[in-house]
């Protein structure tokens, strides 16, 4: 087989089985190292487990690096494309129902996705050339193939066919042909298979053959042993619930993926120590509802087993031990299904083991359930994934005593296992380790030299964390020379003068961090700002930080004293006006009060209003004084004494009262016995000041205003009346303001 030949099966099958989902890529891979993808740096390990993909009963056309031109149309509705070696017809959806003539030298026919339905003309492949290896006949709704119709393609060695409706006879001249080696039937719903159906089908070249997603069922193993040489089988999807192993010498890979197997397979001839698969390196079990992996195990040539996403809850002491599994290399157990009770001491107690998955277990490793010495005998090991774990509570001597047997370890996930904080000695056991795994932890901060005893260590992922500052002694300047790649991303950066240090580290050496220029370094104290981008003057970032606390403190005190002197010196007179009017107001309040516990007042306020006022007075104004303020007011048609003169009335009232309240208006300015109560209180109330508390009702002109009520207006501020609510509002705060004293009394 030619270098091109084998490139060009490599890129058809691959897009065949694999998605751009790095699970599916996990699933179809089958190889739990596989799992761990990264990117150009080798930062981002995406170790998640698989999932069904989707796209496996489709047929993917050839990548479009494999065609160079259209070389057969016959509208816009029928078209092939060519390359020097391939012929794509596919995907014309029964428009197509021939092979065209095109040119010599095709060597792969992609003929999938044409609706042919059957294949009853012997001379199909008339037209093909005698060098095709590979023919795609995926998805073309078939039922029926007739008998020699792959005769003309005398180096016919692939054959994908699967997503038809073929039966197990109408597949035997596929099977008929004597240089075929590679076979896919994926999604024909075949069922089970037909006993001694290869005994009247003789293929004995096959070397892979692929039967997934076909509702089988169950497998007798023994039917595909004319198949002698049988390398790889893959039975992905059949709900298998039932399996009988048999004698296999040659096959390598063998893979049951998601299946509903119960028992791990037989693996033993007849109860005894010979095995049935003598040369099988590949057991891919993964998805299925074992429990146990029961004695004996004779598979002396596995290297690697995957149970990913099975029932084992309990792993018991020496279950992977070199006396089962003497060549085992990699063993996958991540993300069992139930909670996981025991891992016991010497577990994986096998010194040829390389790789060990016990990841997406949720395990609380500081709990009884795992033994401090579950390693234990598992000196080879090399990559440790233990992602999605709970190591919370975890003590750095527990962690010690967990990782001590296996000091030769080299790669060591820790993702999203909750650890809250490490120490430059937590991995100091580990002196080979050269990739280490920490995203999406806790972790708040790195202590000096926190990877300084790791002289070996290349890739550093911490990303996803909680660490807001990197000192500069976290990572000592050899530390900063040996990582080829570190990733920080994620973190909620406090970008201040600590971070330019770290700043400088990633503009110089970019290719070292991941996503040094996109948002994955972000600042979180400042909006849409990274740390590639944060700018500060390097002159305040001299100054020592406690220093510089301390210099701000004295300059905003001296601040402080020098403006408290500097407005006491340039207001010193309004100081002292100020304080006169205090000292002032508060000793006319004291001799106001002591004024009038010793006169006795028998009115708090004495009304002066005109008879025509009287409605405004008792609708509006009596009761807020009476009522609201619980004020005594004299009222002349009210409180007057019958019989007594109105002057002696006048005179009485008004030196009984605290205070006067004259409500001006025009009618005030007409009355002549307001005039009177006006000159009244003007020439008796003289010695007390603030006594008089004047209303304007209404606008007066001043030519119809008396001489006094001039004179009153002023020198005396008055309260004006309106209608609005917000005035009204604002006439009764004067005016309780006003009467303050008398309120409060």
């Amino acid at each position: 087989m030619s270098a091109h030949e084998i490139f060009t099966i490599i890129v058809l099958f691959s897009v065949l089985y694999v998605s751009v989902n790095s699970r599916s890529v996990k699933a179809a891979r089958d190889d739990p190292l596989d799992m761990t993808l990264h990117n150009e740096q080798g930062l981002m390990s995406v170790v998640k487990r698989p999932t069904t993909d989707k796209l496996a009963c489709w047929s993917t056309p050839v990548p479009p690096y494999l065609i160079t031109h259209p070389c057969f149309s016959t509208g816009s509705d029928v078209q092939c494309r060519c390359s020097n070696t391939t012929q794509d017809c596919s995907s014309n959806f029964g428009n197509l129902t021939y092979i065209p003539k095109l040119f010599t030298g095709v060597q792969v026919l992609n003929f999938s996705n044409n609706g042919l339905q059957r294949l009853t003309d012997e001379r199909f492949f008339v037209n093909v050339s005698r060098d095709v290896w590979l023919v795609d006949l995926f998805n073309n709704d078939m039922a029926y193939i007739a008998p020699r119709v792959f005769r003309p393609l005398h180096k016919l060695r692939t054959v994908l066919i699967g997503g038809n409706r073929l039966s197990y006879e109408a597949l035997r001249p596929v099977f008929a042909n004597p240089t075929l080696n590679k076979v896919d039937i994926k999604c024909g719903g075949l069922g089970v298979f037909p006993d001694q159906y290869f005994h009247k089908t003789p293929a004995v070249n096959v070397k892979y053959l692929d039967l997934s997603w076909n509702n089988m069922g169950e497998l007798d193993m023994s039917v595909l042993q004319p198949l002698s040489s049988l390398t790889r089988f893959r039975l992905w999807h059949n709900k298998l619930y039932q399996l009988k192993t048999a004698y296999f010498p040659f096959l390598e890979y063998l893979s049951f993926h998601e299946n509903r197997l119960f028992d791990f397979p037989v693996t033993c001839r007849n109860g005894t120590k010979d095995t049935l698969f003598p040369s099988l390196n590949h057991l891919i079990l993964d998805y299925n509802v074992i429990s146990t992996i029961p004695d004996p195990v004779c598979l002396p040539k596995l290297t690697v087993l995957n149970m990913m996403y099975n029932r084992i809850v309990h792993f018991t002491s020496s279950m992977f031990s070199a006396i089962r599994f003497p060549e085992l290399k990699k063993i996958e157990v991540t993300e069992m299904e139930g909670k996981m009770k025991k891992i016991e001491a010497y577990a994986f107690n096998n010194s040829g083991i390389v790789y060990v998955g016990l990841g997406f277990n949720r395990v609380d490793f500081s709990s009884d359930v795992v033994d401090g010495d579950f390693l234990a005998g598992c000196t080879g090991l090399t990559d440790l994934f233990l992602n999605e774990n709970n190591f919370r509570e975890v003590s750095e001597e527990r962690i010690h005593r967990l990782l001590r047997p296996v000091g030769e370890l080299k790669t060591l996930y820790l993702g999203k296992a909750q650890i809250q904080r490490i120490t430059s000695k937590t991995f100091i056991n580990l002196p080979n380790l050269t990739r280490l795994y920490l995203y999406e932890n806790s972790l708040q901060f790195l202590p000096d030299g926190a990877f300084d005893q790791l002289p070996n260590l290349r890739l550093l992922a911490i990303g996803e964390n909680r660490i807001s500052k990197v000192s500069s002694t976290a990572f000592s300047a050899d530390t900063q020379r040996r990582l080829t790649g570190l990733d920080l991303s994620g973190n909620p950066f406090d970008c201040s003068c600590e971070i330019m240090w770290f700043q400088q580290w990633m503009m110089s050496k970019p290719r070292q961090f991941k996503d040094v220029r996109s948002l994955g370094y972000t600042c979180a104290n400042l909006h849409n700002m990274t740390v590639s981008d944060f700018t500060i003057n390097p002159q305040s970032c001299l100054m020592d930080h406690n220093a510089a606390v301390l210099v701000i403190a004295f300059i905003c005190l001296y601040l402080f004293l020098f403006s408290i002197i500097t407005i006491f010196f340039g207001y010193r007179w309004h100081l002292r006006l100020w304080l006169y009017a205090v000292c002032r107001v508060r000793h006319e309040r004291s001799r106001r009060q002591l004024e009038r516990q010793a006169r006795g007042f028998r009115f708090d306020v004495f009304l002066v209003y005109a008879e025509e006022d009287m409605k405004w007075v008792e609708n509006e104004l009596l009761p807020v004084l009476e009522d609201e303020w619980r004020l005594r007011v004299c009222v002349h048609q009210r409180d007057f004494v019958p019989g007594k003169h109105i002057v002696d009335n006048i005179a009485d009232c008004v030196d009984e009262s605290d205070r006067v309240v004259l409500v001006f208006s025009p009618h005030f300015a007409r009355s002549q016995w307001c005039q009177f109560e006006l000159k009244y209180c003007q020439s008796c109330v003289m010695d007390r000041d603030d006594v008089m508390v004047l209303v304007a009702l209404e606008e007066t002109e001043s030519r119809d205003m008396s001489s006094a009520m001039l004179a009153v207006l002023r020198t005396t501020t008055y309260i004006e009346w309106a209608d609005e609510e917000a005035a009204r509002s604002s006439f009764l705060g004067r005016l309780s303001l006003a009467l303050n004293d008398v309120v409060q009394s």
